[in-house]
Parts: structure tokens; sequence; C-alpha cells
């Protein structure tokens, strides 16, 4: 026999794992009995093409990225002490024990309210909030979560969800870059006689014509590419700021950290007259930045990579060989995760 309750619960839990699965990342139950005020964990992952098989999405993979996320799932109306426009007040029991639990993981933990169903239909609406934060908590005891934090299937929701775990899980393992040891380059902006709009660009034209390398991926272009996006209209002037002044930063990052990921793929294609195609993708560098009047931080690079594909035909066989012909890649832009949103 069950009941109501546990008929609500199994529901949420599979609901999340619903989701997960919509997004090729991975879900790992916790059983009643350990839970803890943690009902699972979220392996996030990533998608690699097959380079050799570029247009056979079978061949395609998802790997894991280091990224985890806890979770506490709750669903039913009970939960709910209070509702706005903009956010639900969950209460949850024994709070204080749960919290401190939460507060001592290594990993994110995140709370997910799945929107109950009655008897033959499934769950599709929940929302998150980040239980590491402290804004998540009401001054009266109980949960705050913003409805803009949507968990549903739809691709847009996962990028902000992932971000629980892009600024814990990998200072784990990050490169400090101090920015008060000498460099080709200057370790700051020169705003003392000029403007930082005009600094931004001496110090761009500079790096430009210097020239940069990674250690691993190579030559990275400094052009136009990179400024044209994040300068680009429509972008809030204080993140354009904010880009300006990381740039130093940027340029030391790209030329002394080795470990880089994979951050999305390119929803197009771009086709030539000679039959070749090229695909694009985001990559990103990240390290932990000493700076001279402020705390370290995490700093991202992005970099835009274009590779060029050509199909070859193979003699007796209506098959085609794909090879590899050219790969460029370019400073694209710079960002804090810790301190906005919308990375790119």
């Amino acid at each position: 026999m069950t009941s109501e309750s546990n008929r609500i619960s199994a529901a949420s839990t599979a609901y999340v794992e619903t989701v997960c699965r919509a997004w090729a990342w991975s879900w790992n139950e916790i059983k009643q009995t350990d839970d803890d005020g943690l009902d699972g964990l979220v392996y996030i992952r990533t998608m690699e093409v097959n380079n050799s098989k570029p247009t056979d999405r079978r061949s395609w993979k998802h790997l894991f990225t280091g990224g985890l996320i806890h979770v506490q799932v709750k669903s039913g109306a009970s939960y709910i002490v209070n509702r706005t426009n903009n956010q639900l007040e969950i209460s949850v029991s024994n709070l204080d024990v749960k919290k401190d639990f939460w507060m001592k993981s290594p990993l994110p933990v995140a709370l997910i309210y799945v929107q109950e169903e009655p008897i033959g239909r499934s769950p599709s609406r929940a929302w998150w909030a980040d239980l590491k934060l402290p804004a998540t908590y009401s001054t009266n005891g109980n949960i705050i979560v913003p409805l803009k934090n949507r968990f549903q299937p739809g691709i847009e929701c996962r990028r902000p969800f992932s971000r629980l775990a892009s600024g814990q899980h990998r200072r784990l393992g990050l490169n400090t870059v101090d920015m008060s040891v000498s460099s080709q380059l200057p370790g700051k902006l020169d705003q003392m006689s000029k403007g930082l709009k005009a600094a931004a660009i001496d110090f761009y034209k500079q790096w430009k014509l210097v020239g940069t390398t990674n250690p691993d991926i190579g030559d990275i272009i400094v052009n136009r590419t990179g400024w044209a996006h994040m300068t680009r209209v429509g972008r809030p002037i204080s993140r354009i700021q904010a880009s300006f002044e990381l740039l130093p930063a940027a340029a030391r990052i790209i030329t002394t950290v080795k470990s880089w990921q994979v951050l999305k793929r390119g929803a197009t294609i771009r086709n030539f007259d000679d039959g070749s195609w090229a695909v694009y993708d985001y990559l990103g560098l990240s390290a932990i930045v000493k700076w001279h009047a402020r705390a370290p931080s995490e700093v991202m690079v992005i970099l835009r990579r274009q590779t060029i594909f050509a199909a070859d035909s193979i003699p007796g066989n209506s098959m085609e060989r794909v090879r590899h012909v050219d790969r460029k890649i370019w400073f694209y832009s710079v960002y804090e995760p810790g301190r906005r949103k919308n990375a790119i």
C-alpha cells in the first residue's frame, strides 16, 4: 500500500530525472534512508561531436564535465506558505538542521520545487533555488524560490541551473594568475590619463600586435571579432566596462592556463563554395585571478573556434570520407562568473 504523499513525491523525483535526461545529464537518486536532506545528485555533461562523423548524431558522446549538484526535491501545495508573481515561499521542517547540513556540503545544493498534478497527469512545471545563497532564506525561516528559475526540459532552462556548479566545482582545480607579476603586457589598464574605453582600446591594439598562444590550444586570434562581440549594440554598458577591465587578465589566462572546456556548440553550419563546411563552438578557460587592489576572483575567457571539414568520395563506395581541413580560434569575451549572468 502507498499514500498520496508517496505518489506525489515519486512523481516529482521522476520529473527531475526526466528534465536531466532531456538536458543529456545524469540523475542519481539518493535512497530515503540515507538522504539527510538530499534526494539526489545531478551529473552535468557536455556533448562531444565525433569529428570524423560530424553529421552522425549517433556517434556523438555526452561527457561528464566534473560538475555535480546536490538536490532536495519538494512537491505539494502544503509546502507553500506564500506566493507572489515573482516567487514562492516554501516551508521546510527542521530547516536550521538541514541548512547546516547543506552549507557543509562541498558541492552546490539546490532545492527544486515541483508543482504537483492530480492522478492521471504528470508534473510539467518546477522551479529551483540555490540553497548556498543567503538571500534564499527569508527572515521568517522559509525558503524563497524565484519563479524566474525554471526547471523544465527546454534547453533555455539548462544553463542558469548549471551555473550553480560552474563556480564551485571548477575552483577545486583552477590555476592562479597573479596580476602583480610583470609580463609582456601591462597587468592593468592605464586609466590615469585617459578614460576606460580609450585605455581598453590601447591595450587591445597592443595585445593584437604582440599576439597570443595558449600552451594547449595553440594560436589565438585577437582582432575585431572579440571587440565587436564585447561592445555589441544592446549589451549593458556596465557589462562592457567589466569586460574592458578584465582584458589584462584575459591575456594572462590565455597564455598560462592549459585546461579548457567546451561551453556550447554553435547552432549554425557555414557552407563554402568548394563544398567544405565550418562548425563553431565556444571554449572556456578559467582561473582564479589575484588582483592589485581587491579580493581574488574567478575569471573565465571565452574563445570562439571554427573547424572546417570537407568530404571526399570513396571509389566504389556511395559513402564519403570526412576530413579535417582547418581550425581557427578567436578571443571572444571575458567575464567573472560570480559577478553577473549571461556569460558569453
